[in-house]
């Protein structure tokens, strides 16, 4: 991570591309993605990394996120720092963290916040619990549920309604 900094410290970027405004989640962010391409064996000091690295990828989010206890908007900046083993433009770039991004918060979120996967104790075959939390998962989503949460609770209260699905049946 130090050796990306110093790269991006002591080397223009090869290419920027910037969106301005994204709304959404009661926030407005601001993104600049910066690639590097050039110099990376100067700079990359871990010769089992430096073979592989082809583009560093800087991403600097300026966030503006309302606050509804206060009424108002607070300020946040981040940068975040990535590396791809391929050549990627800005905008590749840019979409490639984006879309990580919904995974993120599809998919693993969803498994931690409503099907507790995190605060499992189960560590003996514990892929064969994954596989059904994901056919539970599978099932709602192509039933078009979008509050899985509140659908898990109720079908535990009314677990019949689970026979209800298309898919199930």
């Amino acid at each position: 991570m130090e050796d990306i900094q110093c790269l991006i410290k002591e080397s223009p970027p090869c290419q920027t591309y910037t969106v301005y405004n994204e709304a959404g989640h009661g926030r407005i962010a601001n993104r600049t993605t910066s690639v590097y391409q050039k110099k990376l064996d100067d700079f990359i000091l871990d010769d089992d990394w430096a073979g592989h690295i082809q583009t560093a990828v800087e991403v600097k989010r300026s966030t503006e996120i309302f606050d509804t206890k206060n009424k108002q908007y607070v300020s946040r900046n981040e940068t975040a720092l990535y590396v791809a083993n391929c050549m990627l433009c800005a905008k590749q770039a840019h979409q490639i963290i984006i879309n990580h991004w919904g995974i993120e918060n599809k998919n693993h979120y969803v498994r931690d916040v409503s099907l507790q996967e995190d605060a499992s104790r189960i560590r003996v075959n514990a892929y064969n619990l994954s596989v059904l939390r994901s056919l539970a998962l599978n099932i709602l989503r192509k039933n078009g549920v979008s509050n899985i949460k509140g659908e898990l609770y109720e079908n535990s209260i009314h677990w019949t309604r689970v026979f209800n699905y298309p898919q199930v049946t």
